[in-house]
Order: C-alpha cells, then structure tokens, then sequence
C-alpha cells in the first residue's frame, strides 16, 4: 500500500496465561509490501516444563530448549531489530503481553491482522492464522513455529492492504469517520488507503465520478437492495396433484442400481434406512404421525428428506424440518438437501426448493443499522460493530449474523441492529422490499422444505403462527430435545433491569437537560401535525394522568425486587455458591415475609395496569391520527409494543408471586451480578404441544437415534403429547456386539460414597495409558470434570498423553478437532459432549461415562414435574436419564469400522434395579463386570485385537 517498513512479530508460549506463562520462542521479520527484507529468529529457555500439548502445538523439542539462552540474554537484540518501526501481528495483543512481562516497551503504532481479517474478509468461517492463509492461498508449512507464524502474518497484512485500496471512496471515507470516533490504531491505514484512492482518482475518470459528492460527514450507503445473487420466486401454490407416494419407487431410490447407487462411489444400501423412508412416506400419505427411532448409521436424514420432498415437490405443500443443533441444521441445508437438488435432478425427479428460516433477531434491521450509524454518542463496542457491518453489507445474501464476525461486547452491539419485534414496521418500513428478514420469509413461502430450528418451532406456536409461513406437514429430527426446548421457549423472566428499562423508554430525564422516551416524544409529533384536534388533547391528557404513576411505579419496582432479594438471601434453603435458586412452593408462598412481598408487588401490579389502559387510550387515538394523516407508524408500533410489555409483565409475574397451578415459579439470584430473575415455566408442555402443533398438522414425522426406553416410546410420547401414532424402532446397522464393549467395574465406590472421585481419576489415569489415550470421558457436572483434569494432567503428560477439557482448552469443535489430529489424548467433556460429537475411527476408542447422568432433583422444572408422579424417580428420573445414558453411549461407534469400549464407572447399574433398564436401552452389545484392576489390560488386548485385525 505504501513504501513504509514494517515489523511482524510472533511469540510461542508454555500457554495463554501472562504472568504464569513464558516465552519458549520468538521471531520477527521486516518487510515492505510482499518483499521480506530481514529474519530475526530465537529460542528461549524458560523456567518451568513444557507442557505436552504445547510440545505437540509447535513442535519445538524440548532438548533444544533446555540449551537455549533465557530472554534476558537476547531481550536486546530483539528490541535492536524492532527498533521504532510499526509492529503487525496476528492477535498481537498477547505477544506484546508476553514481551512486556519481559521488560520490553513499545512506544510505536500497533496493527492487529485479527482485527484487519474480520473487517476486510467478512464471511470467512475462520480467523486464525492458518485459515486466514489457506483462504488467501498463503503458504503455511510450518504453523505454530514463531519464524513462519511471523513471514505468514507479513504476507496476510500485505494482502490485507491491498484489499483496503479496493474499497471504493465512499466507504472508505465511512470507515475512517467512524474510526475517528474510538482512535483505533487502524484508522491511520484506512487514512493513508483514502488518500491514495484519491490521487488515483483524479487520474482515473471512473474514480473521479465515484468521488464527487461522497467524501462527506454522512455517505449514502447501501441504500438500494442488497443483492441476493438470484431472483425472488412466487410463493408455493398446491398443485392438485393428490396421487399417493409410490412405497416401492422410493425403496428403489435408495437400492444400489437407483439414484443413491448412481450418485455415490462405492454406495452400499442400508436395510433399516429404506425401512424407515417407507415408514415416512405412508405417514405422508395416510396424513398421521410417525415416531421413530433410528440408530446411530441408519441414514435417518435422507430417509426423511426423500419421501418429504418428492411429497412436497408433487403436491406443491411446504414441508418444515426442525432440527435441535445448528451442526445438523448446517448439515442438512448446505449438504444433504444441495446433495439431493443435485441427484434429484441427474435422475429427472421433480425440482424442489428449499430455505433456511432463523427468528428475527438473526437479521440485520436496515432501519435500525442507518439510524445507529447516524448517531453521535456510540459505544466503542458498537463502532466496532457498525466498522464491520459496513464492510459486510455489500458482500452478504442473507444479512444472517453468523456471517459476522463480531467479538466478545460487540455481540451486544447487534441488539441495537438487529431485526426486532419492537421496531419492525413491516410492510411499512422504507426498506421493506430488500429487508433481510422479509426475503429468508418470502423465500421460505416460496420453498417446498423450510428448514428451522427447535427455538424458532416453538416460538411460532407462542407467536400464534405469526412467524413461519403456513404449513401442514411437519419433521423433527433430534426429537428428543423437544421437551426442553418448548420448557425455555415457553417460560417467562422478568428482571428489575427490564422493567425500569419499560419505565425509561415512557419517559426519561437524564443530566443537562436531557428528556427522552414515548412521552416526551409524543407532545412534539403532535405539534408539528398541528395539535391532533380531539384525538391530540385526548393523548395529552393520558399523557398528564401517567406522569405521577411513573414516578410510584420507579419506586414500587426498587421495593419489590429489595423485598425478593432479602427473602432469598435469608432464606434456610438457598445454598449455591454463584447464584441461588428458591422454587416458589405453596409452602414458601405462606411464610409471612412473602405477605409482604404479595402486597409490594400488587402495588407495582395495580401501578402497571393503570399505565397499561392508559397507553391502550393512547394506541387507540394514535390509530385515529394515523389513518387521517399517516407518518406515525414507528411511534404507534412503540405504543403498542409499550402497552403489551405492561400487561404481560403484569399478569405473568402475578403468576410467580401469587401463584399458578400451571406453572412452575421460582427465584434466582446471581450473587456475582446482584441480580434477581422472576421465573415462570410451564408444569407441562404435553397439552399444548398437542393442541398447538401436533393436532394443527395433517403429517408429524418425529426422528432421533434416543426416543424409547426399554422397548418402548410411552415415555418421550407423555410427555410431548404424542397420542395416537405409528411407531417404529430401527436397529443400527452397526454390529455393536463386534465393535463394542461395555465394562463395568464392581469394586467402585458409588457416586455418594467416600472415595469415588479419586478412584475415578485413578480409572482413566490407568485406562488412558492402557490405551494410549484416544479417550473421551463424560462428566455430569463441570466440578468433577476441573477437579479430574487437575488430578490427571501431569501423570498422563509424564506418559506421553495429552489432556484437554471443555471450558479450559478451547471450543467444542476446537477439542475434537484436536482429539482428531493428536489421538494419543484424552478429551473431557460434559454438557454439551453427550451428543453431537462425532469422532470416527480410531481417535476414539475408550468412551468413559463417570457418572449415570442423573438430573438435579433440586432444580425446579425437575422437583415440580416429579411431584406429578406416584414414583417419580423410576417413573421420571430414571427414563430422563436413560435416554441422556444413550446419547453418551452414541459417541462411540460413528462407522461400521469403528471399534471401542465403553468404561461405566457408576456401579449402580450393578446395584440397583433400575441398572438393566439402562443396558436393556442398548444397542445388543457384550456387557462384561470386573475389578478395577483387571481393567486396563482387558482395554489393551481388546484395542490390540482390534488393530492387529484392522491392520
């Protein structure tokens, strides 16, 4: 970009924490543009052992290091070849860190290519170094080396620059108005890329044009419609076509002379897919619905997405597929549906079209981003944010924020950005044609499969409809987190932040004289409109009648929510280190203290009806002005948004303190935030499940791999509402009575006895050595999982093994990525890792489950819901924790070449007798029980047996 040198600098580290870790490499290179002009390159001993997965990570051997100088001895030389000249580097806030920790200064300016890479390259799935490169074609032989780390960030801020001189003047001139507000280092670059364009233009005539009139305090960007890259389809029109699905052509389909055979090398037909896509097509064709469990390998998806779309495609009927995760919502829409246009369209089979939906606050609001973008006052988070949007617009279809890549508070920027309930206009607002939100939905009423999530699913039903298109014929896949999900789309929190939030956007004065919010706005639209006549002075006067209940009602909330603290701080029952939760039983209810929390909060109650009639008042006059003169759509939508948070605050927080029959209450108090949340959530979703959704719907086809329990789906089908329906239960393909083994050791301590966790550690110390790592334990609670990590790390290290662990190390995807690379490891999970990992082959062969995955019987939604049986723990805990025991049991075996073994270490499936259902739910698998001891070198010959077989 210009003839100035620069200095790249990269450290590598004993690990990311400064003041606890050391520098065990350093390097640094000068450079002008693509040209590399000097190489400083250095190890450096330090103090403390290395541990083993940095070892892995960079490759330096540790006998090397052991005769490297300490950076004392070459703190000097370094500072030499840096000398004054501006530093680049990849997130190079840490390896300033590091080298400040070492004594050094830095007074010049600072460039960040992280930062760079996530304005400049937008869409990209990621931003470390190595991605970076590959996207740019940069080659990157030798990653986490700090010599190579440091040519490549050389190379990226290179290209990086030249990216900047392609940006046209006007948003290049945005970029550096908007930087001038938060003095980031970044400016000076997007300075000089400005001035350079615009020498340039005044010799280029096209330039010149492109410049007049667009250097200004406030470009006109973007504002036409964004491009979407294809034309706008009419929406879905049934076709007439009501011929029954053909059960024999779609099993021919999937036989190896049919489309699949065709389609895919070396394609070997699964009895139990084809089984279960002819399941789905008679639910199709008989319109009734469909329960079924299909094992891990079954094929399930595409045994669904065949039948549903030659259905959809012949009768020109929407079908929605709902998924739980976005890994499978991901894998449907970007792979399996563009596997089957592609197929489907070799083979001379119908077209079909198909659209991803998310909820609105996944879009980008137009409105609401040029009205942030013109404000004065901004955050440095929401500069950061609006930098990045604006160079996203002109390259994003979708205005879907996964594609941005917004960090740490700048997430919360998006709020102010996004597409929203309360300032969407619809049809109305002026950028309505190329509104983000409003093409996915045209785009969706266009589609014959419209894929969603299981929140979205839900909160249609809440949104009476008011969200997805219409639709008649319904899947959903990973079905058995429907329950919890409905649970938190279905629940209700109200915060005191929330409700003085309601009271501010009313009205607000702040300091030097600053009055904000609907009522202040109000007075000064209707003067300009000339007064509003009758309908005016009506809204003036509810205007004057609501002043004083602002005020009571300000108080009436810190009363309320001092009351509910001190309750719940004093109360015998709350332990909980972080924050506490007080379920509100009939019992707690008729404490005396609570009588005066029952009549602080009808005060507030009585305070939020009156302003919610009166703002009723206003909506219905503002309505009146509306259609007489028009221009007041954001102000009545305000309104209406304002009056609807009043009742809903009103009537569902009466259900938390006064009680509801319906729903389970509670109280939770976040100590470290000081901060206490109200809680409604449904006793039961069964009801409206079924009257809302699965009645509503002439097909529900229901699918996981965990759905019954010893035999049976009765359980899942309570409670979910699933009455009448066809069932059906497919086997894996995979033989796991070849593949698998699970052990049970019988000299354990159980989970609540003395001495269980160090005999846990000790466990997987042994059988992770036995087994040369290729290792995931799961853990039910993150406690054990930090305790065992700190109990194990060094004695594996010490054998070569490494130990990594969900919320220590890194991402889900991060973790198992590395499981991948470096199998001599063992990977700690909980949570999350009980389903959707998928490791095939050898990386994993030792599964550990530490502990029967149980829920808390103190958690409210658990306790409420087990009083609603005669036997709760058989009847609900057990089932719950069966089908949670199989999804963990599925991490193991992903292929038909997969072998392993699955260590129970919960000996209750040996001393209860709730312990066979738990087996009786698996797959038919060999079930061997032993010592502890005897163990290891059982997991050694099985592992060798198979090895020495595959090999």
């Amino acid at each position: 970009m210009n003839n100035r040198i620069y200095v790249a600098i990269d450290v590598e580290t004993t690990g990311l924490q400064s003041g606890l870790d050391e520098i065990i490499e350093v390097a640094a290179v000068t450079f002008r543009g693509h040209e590399i002009l000097d190489r400083f390159e250095q190890l450096v001993r330090p103090r403390q052992a290395v541990p083993l997965k940095i070892t892995r990570l960079t490759g330096i051997d540790p006998a090397a290091l052991a005769q490297a100088p300490r950076f004392n001895e070459i703190g000097a030389d370094l500072a030499r070849f840096i000398g004054n000249r501006p530093i680049v580097g990849h997130s190079i806030g840490f390896d300033l860190t590091m080298l400040r920790a070492q004594g050094m200064q830095f007074n010049q300016p600072v460039y960040d290519t992280f930062e760079l890479a996530t304005l400049l390259l937008p869409q990209v799935s990621s931003y470390k170094l190595s991605a970076l490169a590959a996207h740019l074609g940069i080659p990157h032989p030798d990653a986490h080396r700090a010599l190579n780390d440091a040519e490549v960030t050389a190379r990226l801020f290179a290209m990086l620059s030249e990216r900047m001189l392609q940006l046209d003047l006007a948003t290049l001139s945005e970029m550096v108005r908007l930087m001038g507000k938060i003095g980031t280092p970044l400016r000076d670059l997007f300075e000089e890329a400005l001035r350079q364009k615009a020498r340039n233009a005044f010799r280029d005539p096209i330039l010149a044009q492109q410049s007049t009139g667009t250097i200004s305090a406030e470009p006109t960007l973007f504002s036409s419609a964004p491009d979407t890259g294809s034309p706008e389809l009419p929406p879905l029109r049934p076709t007439g076509d009501t011929r029954p699905l053909d059960l024999d052509q779609i099993a021919d389909l999937f036989s190896p002379e049919g489309v699949f055979g065709r389609a895919f090398p070396g394609y070997e037909p699964r009895p139990p897919q084809i089984e279960m896509a002819r399941a789905v097509a008679t639910a199709f064709n008989h319109s009734e619905p469909l329960i079924v469990e299909a094992g891990t390998g079954t094929g399930k998806s595409m045994a669904y997405l065949v039948p549903a779309t030659l259905y959809a495609a012949q009768r020109g009927e929407r079908v929605v597929i709902s998924t739980n995760t976005i890994n499978l919502q991901d894998q449907l829409y970007n792979k399996d549906i563009p596997d089957l246009q592609r197929i489907f369209a070799t083979a001379g089979l119908p077209t079909f079209r198909a659209a991803l939906l998310k909820g609105r606050s996944n879009y980008l609001c137009l409105k609401r981003y040029h009205e942030l973008r013109r404000l004065e006052n901004l955050t440095t988070e929401e500069v950061r944010a609006l930098l990045k949007i604006q160079l996203w617009l002109p390259t994003t279809t979708s205005g879907d924020r996964t594609e941005l890549p917004l960090v740490d508070r700048e997430q919360s920027a998006w709020n102010r950005v996004n597409v929203s309930v309360e300032t969407c206009t619809g049809a109305r607002c002026p950028h309505f044609r190329e509104c983000y939100f409003f093409r996915a939905r045209r785009a969706a009423e266009s589609a014959h499969l419209v894929v969603v999530n299981h929140a979205l699913l839900i909160a249609d039903l809440a949104a009476a409809s008011q969200v997805l298109p219409p639709y008649d014929h319904l899947v959903i896949d990973e079905a058995h987190n429907l329950e919890d999900v409905a649970t938190d789309q279905l629940s209700f929190n109200l915060d005191q932040a929330s409700l003085l939030k309601f009271l501010d956007d009313l009205f607000q004065t702040g300091g030097a004289q600053v009055v904000s919010g609907l009522l202040s706005e109000l007075p000064a639209v209707l003067s300009e409109i000339g007064g509003g006549g009758a309908a005016g002075e009506r809204i003036t006067a509810a205007i004057e009648r609501m002043r004083p209940s602002l005020i009571r009602a300000r108080t009436a909330v810190y009363e309320c929510f001092n009351l509910l603290t001190r309750f719940v701080q004093l109360d015998p029952e709350s332990g909980g280190q972080y924050d506490t939760r007080l379920r509100l039983t009939k019992g707690v209810r008729q404490r005396p203290e609570w009588q005066e929390i029952e009549l602080a909060w009808q005060n507030l109650n009585d305070i939020l009806a009156l302003i919610g009639n009166e703002l009723a008042g206003i909506e219905v006059q503002l309505r009146e002005l509306e259609e007489a003169a028009g221009g007041l759509d954001d102000l009545l939508l305000r309104t209406e948004v304002l009056r609807r948070f009043a009742t809903d605050a009103r009537v569902r927080s009466g259900h938390v303190i006064f009680g509801d029959d319906d729903s389970i209450c509670w109280l939770t108090y976040d100590r470290q935030r000081d901060v206490l949340t109200l809680t409604a959530a449904p006793l039961s979703v069964a009801e409206i499940l079924q009257s809302q959704l699965f009645a509503q719907k002439q097909t529900s086809i229901l699918a996981s791999a965990t759905l019954s329990i010893a035999g049976t789906f009765d359980f899942v089908k309570s409670r979910i509402g699933l009455e009448d329906c066809q069932e059906l239960m497919l086997d894996s393909p995979f033989d796991y009575a070849q593949q698998a083994l699970v052990y049970i050791p019988n000299d354990i301590p159980e989970p609540n006895q003395r001495g269980y966790q160090p005999m846990i550690e000790q466990a997987i110390i042994d059988l992770a050595i036995a087994s040369g790592g290729r290792m995931l334990a799961l853990f039910t609670a993150s406690n054990a999982l930090r305790q065992t990590y700190t109990a194990i790390q060094e004695v594996l290290e010490d054998h070569g093994i490494g130990v990594m662990a969900q919320g220590i190390d890194g991402s889900r995807k991060a973790l198992v990525d590395r499981l991948k690379e470096f199998p001599r490891s063992v990977l700690l999970g909980t949570n999350s890792f009980w389903e959707g990992v998928d490791v095939v082959g050898d990386a994993l062969s030792v599964l550990v489950i530490t502990k029967l995955p149980f829920a808390v019987p103190t958690d409210p939604i658990v306790a409420a819901r087990s009083e609603l049986f005669t036997d709760p723990f058989n009847e609900y805990s057990v089932p719950q924790s069966i089908l949670r025991f199989k999804q963990g049991f599925g991490r193991l075996i992903r292929s038909r070449e997969d072998r392993g073994i699955v260590v129970v270490l919960d000996r209750r499936l040996l001393t209860k007798k709730y312990g066979q259902q738990f087996l009786d739910s698996l797959p038919p698998t060999r079930v061997r029980t032993g010592t502890l001891a005897s163990l290891p070198g059982l997991v050694a010959r099985f592992l060798q047996k198979v090895n020495g077989s595959s090999g």
